[in-house]
C-alpha cells in the first residue's frame, strides 16, 4: 500500500500583537554569501556576514576532524539569517519581545522545508570570557548533525555533547573547544541531580527529559561528556571516542559504555567531585587554515527575493500574519516563486487542501528551487486510487525534489512508494537510501520493509520491520510496525 509521510501538523498560536513590518522593506539592502558549505541571507553588510560564515566553516571542519562519523552535511538545508543589529532580529522573530525583558541573540526553529537559524552579527563571541553568545543555535545545529548520524544516540551522549560543543569560542587566531558554560553550571550548583546510572539509562521518554528536569538533565549531561573529554589532561577522550564510534555503528549504548567508559556506578564520585569544581580544562584547537573567507561568493537580493526568504521564516516560526505580509511585499516587488511556496505552506496548515496545491503549484511552475515545494505538492496529490498518469506526476515532482536535495530521504521514502505502484522492479533501493539518510527514522524502515516484501526477500523485509518497531516512536507506529510484520509472515508463509 502507498503510504505517504505524514502531513504537516498544524499548531495555532494565540498571541495578539502589532503587525511588525520592515521598514522601507523595499529600500533595505539585503545580501546573500556563500561559504563552502553555508548559504547566508543578511542586512548586515559583506564583512560582518562572511566571518560568520567563516566561524560556521571552522566550527563545521572542527566536528569532521573529531568524530569521524558524524555526517556534518545536513539532510534538511540550513537557511541562515545574519542581522546587523537587534531590531533587525526583532522584526524577523518579533515572538521573543513580546514579554517584557525578553529578547535574543540568535534564534532557532526547524520548518517543514528546512531549518532555520537567526544570528545578530553586532554581538560578538567573547574570547576573554569564554562564552559563546550563540550556544543555543550552536546546541540546534550540534543537534541536527547527530541525528542524522545515528539511529537513535542515548540522551545524555546527544544532549551533553551538543552542549559541550555548543560553547566553541572562535576568534582570529584560535577555536576554543568546551570553556565552561556558565549556564550549565548554575544550574548544577542548585542540587537536585540524578544518580548517574540512572542519567546514562534514561531515555527520551523518561521524567527526566520532562519539564522543569530536563534543565538539570542537560546541566549533568555537559558535565559528564565535559569529564569524559577534558578531566584528567584528556586521558578519557580516547574511551569516549571508542564509546561513540560502537553506537554509531548500531552496538547496545549500555553495553558499549560498560566496555569502554566503564561501570557507571564506578564514575559516581569522580564526575561528582569534576561538577563541583571551580576551575575546568578546555581544549585551544588551531584554525582550518584552507578556509578563505576573501573567497566567498556575494550576491545582491532583489528586494522580491528577500522578502520571500523572510516570509519563509515567518512560516516557520508559525507567524502567519507576518508571513502573509512578507510575501504581500514579495508581490509588490515583482513577485516570488518562494512566496507562492510561504503562502501554500500557509494554506496547507490551515488544512486548505486544494488552494494549498494551488499555490505550490504556481511556486513549482515558478521554478522555486526549494525542494520541499515538490515534495509537499506529490503528497497532497497522491490519493489511494491514483491512475498511472498522476503516479507518473508524483514521479516527476519527487524526482525534482531529489534533484535538488539529494539527501532528502522524505522524498526518497514517497519515490519508492510511488514507483513500486507502477511496477518498478528494485524500487526498495529507494527506500534503503531514505534509510541511509534518516537510521533513525521508522517510516523509512516500514517502507523498506513492504517493499522488500513485495520483492521476496522476506528475511530482510523482516529485519527491516524489527528495526522500525525498535524506532518506533509512538503507540500508533508500533502498531503499523506490528500490521506489517504479520503481512509480510503470511506473505512468506504462501509463497
Amino acid at each position: 500500500m502507498l503510504v505517504p509521510l505524514r502531513r504537516m501538523a498544524a499548531v495555532t498560536f494565540f498571541v495578539s500583537v502589532a503587525l511588525t513590518r520592515y521598514p522601507n522593506a523595499a529600500a533595505e539592502q539585503w545580501i546573500e554569501v556563500k561559504s563552502p558549505h553555508f548559504t547566508i541571507t543578511s542586512d548586515a553588510g559583506k564583512g560582518s556576514t562572511a566571518t560568520l560564515a567563516w566561524q560556521l566553516e571552522q566550527v563545521r571542519s572542527e566536528v569532521a576532524a573529531m568524530w569521524p562519523w558524524a555526517k556534518v552535511d545536513l539532510n534538511k538545508p540550513l537557511v541562515i539569517f545574519a542581522l546587523k543589529d537587534e531590531q533587525s532580529l526583532k522584526m524577523l522573530a518579533p515572538k521573543f519581545w513580546e514579554k517584557k525583558g525578553n529578547g535574543v541573540s540568535s534564534v532557532w526553529v526547524s520548518g517543514a522545508d528546512r531549518a532555520y537559524i537567526a544570528i545578530r552579527t553586532d554581538v560578538q563571541m567573547d574570547a576573554q570570557r569564554h562564552v559563546n553568545p550563540y550556544a543555543t543555535s550552536y546546541f540546534a545545529y550540534f543537534s541536527l548533525i547527530l541525528q542524522q548520524s545515528v539511529g537513535r544516540l542515548p540522551p545524555w551522549f546527544a544532549r551533553g555533547l551538543s552542549g559541550v560543543m555548543s560553547n566553541t569560542v572562535i576568534d582570529d587566531k584560535k577555536i576554543m573547544l568546551g570553556p565552561p558554560a556558565p549556564w550549565y553550571l548554575n544550574t548544577l550548583h542548585e542540587g537536585g541531580r540524578a544518580s548517574l546510572p540512572d542519567l546514562v539509562k534514561a531515555t527520551n521518554a523518561s521524567p527526566l527529559l520532562r519539564g522543569d528536569n530536563l534543565l538539570m538533565f542537560d546541566a549533568q549531561s555537559w558535565a559528564l561528556v565535559h569529564y569524559l573529554m577534558f578531566a584528567d589532561s584528556g586521558a578519557h577522550w580516547a574511551n569516549l571516542g571508542k564509546y561513540s564510534a560502537l553506537v554509531a555503528g548500531g552496538a547496545d549504548p549500555d553495553v558499549a559504555f560498560r566496555e569502554t567508559i566503564g561501570r557507571p556506578e564506578d564514575l559516581e564520585t569522580p564526575v561528582r567531585v569534576y561538577m563541583d569544581r571551580s576551575l575546568y580544562s578546555y581544549r585551544v584547537i588551531d584554525l582550518d587554515a584552507s578556509v578563505a573567507r576573501e573567497k566567498f561568493a556575494t550576491t545582491t537580493l532583489t528586494p522580491a527575493d528577500a522578502a520571500s526568504r523572510r516570509a519563509l521564516f515567518h512560516v516557520a516560526m508559525q507567524r502567519p500574519v507576518e508571513a502573509r505580509a512578507a510575501i504581500e511585499d514579495a508581490r509588490k516587488a515583482g513577485g516570488s516563486p518562494d512566496a507562492e511556496l510561504a503562502e501554500g505552506m500557509l494554506l496547507d496548515r490551515e488544512d486548505k487542501d486544494d488552494a494549498a496545491r494551488a499555490a505550490l503549484t504556481k511556486a513549482t511552475d515558478g521554478g522555486t528551487t526549494n525542494p520541499y515545494a515538490y515534495y509537499r505538492l506529490a503528497t497532497l496529490t497522491w490519493r489511494a486510487d491514483a491512475d498511472k498518469a498522476t503516479l507518473e506526476q508524483l514521479q516527476a515532482l519527487l524526482r525534482k525534489a531529489i534533484s535538488l536535495n539529494t539527501r532528502y530521504a522524505a522524498a526518497y521514502d514517497f519515490f519508492a512508494s510511488v514507483s513500486s505502484q507502477l511496477g518498478a522492479p528494485d524500487a526498495s533501493a529507494l527506500a534503503l537510501r531514505a534509510i541511509s539518510l534518516e537510521p533513525g527514522d521508522a517510516h523509512h524502515r516500514l517502507t523498506a520493509a513492504r517493499l522488500l516484501a513485495r520483492e521476496k526477500k522476506y528475511d530482510e523485509a523482516l529485519k527491516h520491520v524489527q528495526a522500525g518497531q525498535d524506532l518506533a516512536d509512538s503507540e500508533e507506529r508500533a502498531r503499523e510496525a506490528a500490521q506489517v510484520r504479520a503481512w509480510i509472515l503470511q506473505q512468506k508463509g504462501g509463497q
